[in-house]
């Protein structure tokens, strides 16, 4: 088994056109988003609380916010302290609470939410604060100038987002080189006839499979490895996680060399392997929160993408590295292992050894 083993690693790793680009391409996703800096993203829905809503200061500022196209404004009934802010956020009634009260001489705006996604949360400061400054400026001469500060509350985390953008890069990398690696892999095999001469020999099935499988699992953890380094070299943090993020990036893997196994048992001809490795891979790519955080998807998208493994994978991948423990992921952690388990079964009864 061993021997088998090595063999079957020594013609993964001697591919090295697709060894490279599975380390390469998801290093230049790193470098390329690491230029950018987004300060706008979605939607917030922000609750507005005025002490005195009468006055001049406070009405612009409410007519300015409630024209911003990227705020949902809806106004207290009842002028709120920060408890009462803390509270509607808790419930998970709004996204911000913005406090606006004075006391003659100025007015205060204090902006508490709890966005735990840094696209989110990095708009709606910024452009409120933008707002706010526009107000002011037409204001200058006759009424109070507003000050603006903004609160993230304990439960939102502040994460930058290379952070954010770090565990989605590597959950990209290994599902695309253990599924398309691994169905292309498959695919020559069969054209080559490996596949019939491996079941003409005393050599078992199963460990044959099991051999390619955990070939194609060493590279992928050395390939986590790789890209988590460069990706904390850039400034991802993603050594935070600790031994969980790593441990489940390679389980996660398991999925995907899954699918690979049935994409190369439906699909025959190694062309067409991959176009429809690609198929399944680059919808889960952009849909899943690689780049950007799920919550901006359209209701009905956002509740699809709930199914799809990479977006438990990911989820709980970022909770590692904010630090969460292992049982409070438990609900993506059992979601993965009903993917590894459902895709295996499938797997064993859509390939066979038998050359088409």
């Amino acid at each position: 088994m061993r021997a088998l083993f090595g063999a079957s690693l020594k013609m993964v790793v001697r591919d090295r056109q697709a060894l490279f680009w599975a380390l390469i391409f998801p290093i230049i996703f790193l470098g390329v988003f690491r230029l950018f800096s987004f300060d706008s993203f979605g939607t917030t829905d922000v609750l507005v609380s005025l002490d005195n809503p009468s006055s001049p200061s406070q009405q612009a500022l409410l007519g300015a916010l409630q024209s911003a196209e990227f705020l949902e404004v809806t106004v207290a009934d009842q002028p709120l302290d920060r408890a009462g802010a803390e509270t509607e956020i808790d419930d998970d009634n709004i996204n911000a609470v913005l406090l606006v009260s004075s006391d003659g001489a100025r007015v205060d705006a204090s902006l508490i939410h709890g966005i735990s996604d840094p696209i989110g949360s990095s708009a709606t400061e910024a452009g409120i604060s933008s707002i706010v400054d526009s107000v002011n400026l037409q204001l200058m001469g006759g009424n109070p100038p507003i000050a603006f500060v903004t609160e993230r509350i304990d439960s939102a985390e502040n994460t930058s987002f290379f952070e954010f953008l770090g565990p989605g890069i590597i959950g990209m990398g290994l599902m695309n080189f253990a599924t398309i690696s691994l169905a292309g892999s498959l695919s020559r095999y069969r054209e080559e006839g490996v596949l019939r001469r491996i079941r003409a020999t005393p050599l078992e099935p199963w460990k044959f499979f099991a051999s390619v499988v955990l070939a194609h699992m060493t590279v992928a953890a050395m390939q986590v490895v790789v890209i988590s380094v460069v990706a904390e070299a850039l400034g991802a943090n993603v050594f935070r996680g600790g031994p969980p993020f790593f441990i489940l990036a390679v389980l996660g893997t398991v999925v995907f060399l899954n699918l690979g196994v049935i994409v190369a048992g439906l699909v025959h001809g190694r062309g067409a392997v991959e176009g429809a490795a690609n198929a399944i891979t680059l919808p889960m790519m952009f849909l899943s929160g690689t780049f950007f955080p799920t919550g901006s998807l359209p209701d009905v998208v956002r509740a699809a993408v709930q199914v799809l493994p990479l977006t438990h994978l990911l989820t709980a991948m970022r909770a590692f590295v904010d630090g969460d423990s292992v049982v409070s992921q438990w609900p993506h952690l059992l979601v993965l292992a009903a993917w590894i388990a459902g895709t295996f079964v499938v797997a064993r009864f859509t390939f066979s050894l038998e050359d088409s």
